[in-house]
């Protein structure tokens, strides 16, 4: 990947199979399981469930009917190929089984570990500075050892991992919601729904926490900050 990439450069929606930059037999799997789930998709559903743009689900749909894995249940002349709803052939089903052995994920596509390692690290360098005013309202409701604000703050400003320690109750997660609520009210950090490494997929997205972007990253969710 190039290293002067830029993170809206990352957010940009794949348009093509080749820049997804992962295996096509994820997305394959992907397909199949939600077939298998489902019966009769439409492009538009593969779309919604995937986050993937239409082309790039078009090339590989197309490719599954030459393979006879799937096949077209309903058909639209005005809409082409864009109109077809597809269903599992006997092969397809075979195909689907195996894929649910392996994994029982369906959700948008994943995208590539080294992709999802360069925006944490673009995010990282360009985050908002937080004050140590901003910290200590933040923990004004807590009853913390004085100047604590000033020990958070900078393990905050880091931009690397913040461990907190210490017996049950002394206020470790009231502490670690606080700050999140605090990095919530800068700039978003932009995670995938899950991203893949070694042919597995990893889960990211938390529907509790996270936020869905709305308009073209379909991949993408907006974090707790």
């Amino acid at each position: 990947m190039n290293d002067d990439v830029t993170i809206r450069e990352l957010l940009v929606e794949p348009e093509t199979v080749e820049d997804l930059q992962i295996p096509q037999n994820i997305i394959i799997d992907l397909i199949l399981r939600l077939l298998f789930n489902e019966g009769n998709v439409a492009l538009r559903r593969f779309v919604e469930v995937l986050r993937l743009h239409n082309n790039a689900l078009n090339q590989i749909l197309q490719w599954m009917r030459k393979e006879h894995l799937v096949e077209v249940s309903q058909a639209s002349s005005e809409l082409g190929s864009l109109g077809y709803v597809y269903t599992l052939s006997d092969a397809g089903e075979a195909r689907a089984r195996d894929a649910l052995d392996r994994s029982l994920y369906v959700g948008p596509a994943p995208v590539p570990i080294h992709q999802y390692n360069k925006i944490v690290e673009l995010q990282t360098q360009k985050r908002q500075r937080i004050s140590d005013v901003q910290v200590n309202n933040s923990l004004s409701g807590l009853i913390l050892p004085e100047g604590f604000h000033r020990k958070i703050g900078p393990a905050v400003n880091s931009g690397t991992s913040l461990f907190l320690y210490g017996p049950p109750g002394n206020g470790k997660t009231t502490i670690a919601q606080a700050i999140s609520g605090l990095i919530a009210g800068t700039d978003p950090i932009w995670l995938p729904y899950a991203l893949t490494a070694g042919g597995h997929i990893i889960q990211v997205h938390d529907r509790l926490v996270h936020k869905k972007v709305a308009g073209e990253h379909h991949r993408i969710v907006r974090g707790p900050g």
